[in-house]
């Protein structure tokens, strides 16, 4: 049985806005990037989310996740105090106009500033089931849709809101077909028709129905793709990575915690009524310990950042609160190791 939030309408990636400048960026289908955890060597695992490993430039982003999280702190309305990273990334190069690398430096988005304060409160886990988490996922899905539709109205994007697809059984997708439980995919959005599918076994049997701000990352993480895909940064940078190759890694890691710092921006707008008030030492500890590469990981497959590289720019798109605050082509290597 699958739960589904249709899309509305589909619409086609913005090639071609810069004629005679970019080339069109390739995007192959049933190729796609994966989130997973790091391999269990015994003892608990930390909670891993590894975004978008690109295998050939293509259309799905996809979220994985598993965990083992502390306790919950309790849920009030205490205002907290801001503390952690707060950056606003400018950028010190200035590459030729109208090229890619230009455009994910100074993209528009950067200057869309914040999302409207969203009233927001999350729907019950319940026991993790098929029913619960659709409620859980809509609601949310409806708060995302609310938040980022102004931003890409102001970028002249008036698209359709993208879909949602809550499964439980095997999917077919243009960027592959899934079988729930299967790897360790547990969410992924493919840009081949703008729709996020989230397995609902495989979160719940990383997470339970208790850690509600793991699915809250996640998902906002997710949303952050197609935050990359409407405003042109995911377009760009295939473009830029046909001329610049040799950059793939890094470049997939500015892309990864780019998602998580749009994620963070949301959080933001949910603050006061998800509420994550008096919760944020619980959302600092997962966002910094919880999301990136393992720190075993190859030289070679080092494609999300480091946990610690997560919870930055999750919490720096928090703290500044604005679309400013994720412009992670502009900053220096060390910041997305």
């Amino acid at each position: 049985m699958q739960g589904q939030y249709p899309p509305q309408g589909q619409y086609p990636p913005p090639q071609g806005q810069y004629p005679g400048q970019w080339g069109q960026p390739y995007y192959g289908p049933g190729q796609f990037n994966s989130f997973h955890p790091p391999r269990r060597r015994g003892g608990p695992l930390r909670l891993v989310l590894l975004g978008s490993v690109l295998l050939i430039f293509i259309g799905v982003s996809v979220a994985v996740l598993a965990a083992l999280l502390g306790n919950q702190s309790t849920d009030d309305t205490a205002e907290p105090e801001v503390s952690g990273p707060s950056i606003v990334p400018t950028a010190t190069t200035t590459p030729e106009k109208g090229t890619a690398e230009d455009f994910l430096l100074n993209a528009d988005i950067y200057r869309t500033g914040s999302l409207v304060e969203q009233n927001c409160k999350a729907a019950p886990l319940g026991n993790g089931s098929l029913a619960a988490q659709k409620v859980y996922y809509t609601k949310l899905f409806k708060c995302l849709n609310d938040g980022w539709r102004p931003i890409f109205h102001d970028l002249g994007q008036d698209k359709p809101d993208p879909g949602l697809v809550v499964f439980d059984q095997p999917v077919k997708t243009p960027c592959g077909n899934f079988e729930p439980l299967s790897g360790r995919v547990l969410a992924f959005y493919c840009y081949g028709n703008q729709v996020m599918y989230v397995d609902v076994k495989q979160m719940n049997r990383a997470f339970g129905p208790k850690q509600d701000l793991a699915y809250l990352m996640t998902i906002a993480h997710e949303y952050g793709h197609h935050v990359q895909g409407v405003s042109g940064l995911f377009y760009a940078r295939m473009a830029y990575l046909q001329d610049h190759p040799e950059q793939k890694l890094e470049s997939s890691r500015r892309n990864e915690v780019q998602a998580s710092c749009f994620a963070g921006v949301f959080s933001k707008s949910v603050e006061k009524s998800y509420p994550l008030t008096n919760r944020l030492d619980e959302f600092k500890q997962q966002s910094s310990n919880s999301f990136g590469d393992s720190p075993d990981s190859p030289a070679d497959e080092r494609t999300h950042g480091q946990a610690t590289t997560q919870g930055f720019w999750i919490q720096n798109g928090f703290n500044i609160g604005a679309n400013k605050a994720c412009d992670t082509y502009a900053v220096s290597a060390d910041l997305v190791k």
